[in-house]
């Protein structure tokens, strides 16, 4: 496992020093499971098992991955929990690129960022 910051994908571009991030994928979520409809930037295989979830929200997060079109919706009793406000980096396997989000109340925004470090 990768032991320094968390990087987020960062993409190269011509003329030399203009690359910019790749995007981060925002679900809005509510008390009803939502899931993403495209897959998360960087391809799957790209070698970055890694995502930082933040949770923009004031309520509990719960979070399931998987791949687009194919994933277990989340509920409260078995997702992966992200505290209001916070912020955690998981390792996934190489083939996740989606996610589906419940909240505990409420509703915001949740953001999937792939990258490589903690």
């Amino acid at each position: 496992m990768e032991t320094r910051a968390f990087a987020p994908l960062y993409t190269t571009a011509t003329p030399a020093n203009t690359g910019s991030f790749l995007p981060s994928t925002t679900i809005a979520a509510s008390t009803s499971a939502a899931t993403n409809a495209t897959q998360f930037a960087g391809a799957a295989g790209s070698g970055f098992y890694q995502l930082q979830i933040a949770n923009t929200t004031s309520g509990w997060a719960y979070v399931n991955v998987g791949q687009v079109g194919a994933v277990t919706a989340a509920t409260v009793a078995t997702g992966y929990p992200v505290a209001p406000g916070g912020v955690v980096v998981i390792s996934v396997q190489p083939e996740v690129n989606a996610a589906s989000v419940i909240l505990g109340t409420g509703s915001g925004s949740v953001i999937f960022s792939r990258g490589e470090g903690l």
